[in-house]
């Protein structure tokens, strides 16, 4: 027996209820090619047949998997029935568009839903045990580092470690207002919320480190700047070990490090940054306080010949 397995696959839907379909099929000791309906999706999935390739008489089962599902589609891809006329025809979670007494060409139809039925998701059947989350928090030059930026080779690093392990994605950036956000974070509770719920933050911005921290998140910071800057300079002052420059974060160091903040050792440290650094903050907050109520005598102001280029490097300097 061999089966032939169709379908979109368009979808991580589509995809699971193909594996659960495989499993099936594996358990019963049954071989099966996968052919989806579009050839971009046959090359992007490991093992898939194309329609040139297809023989039917090759199968005794036809299998169709997941999605909407007329006669009209099957024609446009090229799928005619009738070349599987000898084959057992099985519709797993289909929808089922027209009327089934009008057409059902199964033998036996599992449907999703149609006119005379529905069921849950076949996806509901399959174990997906879910990955880490990773969150990549990034900015891709700041021009008052001058030749010393490294900020791509940091954001390479970067994506190379996402790469390379089965984590989930996302993108979390630190911008405001809202216009200038990716995400369309509006506030730092937006940011805060968001960034809680990584298992991990991957960034070379201070303040992508410094939130995933308040967060209790760890996070492995890069700093873009050649020899260390301020990523580095509040790093140490927070004493947070996972940061490192481009130049020396070597293959070894990331996968030390990444190991470590996915322990619950590195977790353990992460929550209690913020706490710490609070504490240390406190006397900083009664100085300011201080200097609110107290009168000063006139201080001058510095003279400079180059105020107007000052003035720029301030503004630059603000994250």
């Amino acid at each position: 027996m061999r089966a032939l397995i169709l379908g979109h696959f368009s979808t991580v839907g589509d995809i699971e209820s193909l594996e659960y379909v495989e499993h099936v099929l594996g358990t019963e000791g049954i071989a099966y090619d996968v052919l989806p309906y579009k050839p971009e999706i046959a090359r992007s999935l490991p093992g898939a047949i194309s329609l040139k390739a297809l023989d039917p008489a090759a199968y005794t089962h036809l299998i169709v998997v997941c999605g909407p599902i007329w006669p009209e589609l099957l024609e446009r891809k090229g799928i005619a029935l009738e070349r599987f006329a000898h084959c057992t025809r099985i519709g797993v979670n289909l929808t089922m568009v027209l009327p089934v007494e009008k057409w059902d060409p199964f033998h036996l139809l599992i449907e999703r839903d149609s006119d005379r039925t529905a069921r849950p998701d076949i996806t509901f059947m399959q174990e997906t045990k879910p990955v880490p989350v990773v969150g990549l928090c990034t900015i891709a030059r700041q021009k008052e580092y001058g030749p010393r930026q490294r900020h791509r080779e940091a954001i390479g690093l970067m994506k190379g470690i996402v790469a390379s392990r089965d984590v989930a994605t996302i993108e979390v950036d630190t911008r405001w207002p809202a216009s200038r956000n990716s995400g369309g974070l509006r506030s730092p509770a937006e940011l805060l919320a968001v960034m809680s719920r990584l298992d991990l933050l991957l960034t070379n911005r201070l303040h992508g480190m410094v939130y995933a921290l308040k967060a209790g998140v760890p996070v492995i910071a890069f700093d873009p700047v050649l020899g260390g800057d301020k990523v580095t300079a509040q790093a140490a002052m927070l004493g947070w070990p996972a940061v490192s420059t481009v130049e020396n974060a070597s293959p070894e160091w990331i996968a030390k490090t990444f190991a470590w903040c996915m322990s619950e050792e590195g977790r353990s440290r992460a929550r209690s940054v913020a706490a710490d650094a609070r504490r240390t903050l406190e006397p900083t907050d009664r100085q300011l306080r201080s200097a609110l109520r107290e009168r000063f005598p006139t201080k001058p102001l510095p003279q400079t010949k180059h105020r107007g280029v000052f003035r720029r490097l301030i503004g630059a300097l603000r994250d």
